[in-house]
């Protein structure tokens, strides 16, 4: 999904400025609320720890896609870009302030939006960039998509098989939507993030 790039790119700004076949487990998500008018029900709800690169410049993530599309994790591990479809693309991390050195959570917190388009100063110490996206043709419509602007993700777990928690976040747009997650490990995601070029698939 263009998507994810673009959510990476945004995750990684504030630095510019200073598997398996199917995902493991069961999975489920909720998005409560609309973007630019359009409601969202997801039936995938995929995660990897993950390395996203703008350049010189690469963090460890966790990676959160809840999607439309079933069987997400599959496409993306053969390197295969959903077609059409929406997502909530969701990225966070632990920010070490003084080194500006990135990992990926390895514990439950609240992580604390931060918006990619806004003035650039300190990140927060547990930071989420977050990205409502809209695909049509394996081509993100800029028009439909959003990105986050306010608002926190809480992981309530982290463990080998995914991750779970809640969201309530606020979007570019003024509008506000919540849910929860509970999400299915997809290494291919990890991978997917690490390939330049993908096909585009249905």
């Amino acid at each position: 999904m263009r998507m994810l790039r673009i959510a990476a790119a945004g995750f990684l700004a504030f630095g510019l400025a200073c598997g398996s076949g199917s995902g493991s487990g069961s999975s489920s998500a909720t998005l409560n609320g609309v973007v630019r008018g359009q409601s969202m029900k997801p039936v995938d709800a995929v995660s990897s720890p993950a390395r996203v690169s703008l350049g010189a410049i690469s963090a460890d993530v966790a990676a959160i896609v809840l999607s439309d599309v079933s069987g997400v994790c599959a496409k993306l591990t053969a390197n295969t870009e959903p077609k059409n479809g929406k997502a909530l693309v969701i990225m966070l991390a632990d920010v070490d302030r003084s080194s500006f050195s990135v990992t990926a959570p390895s514990q439950p917190g609240t992580f604390d939006v931060f918006n990619p388009t806004g003035t650039f100063g300190i990140p927060p110490a547990h930071l989420a960039v977050v990205r409502f996206g809209v695909n049509e043709s394996c081509a993100e419509v800029p028009e439909q998509s959003a990105v986050t602007t306010s608002g926190a993700v809480k992981l309530t777990s982290v463990s080998a098989s995914g991750y779970a928690g809640t969201y309530t976040i606020g979007l570019e747009t003024g509008e506000q939507v919540s849910g929860e997650f509970h999400t299915a490990s997809c290494p291919g995601l990890a991978t997917y993030l690490a390939t330049p070029t993908h096909s585009c698939g249905g």
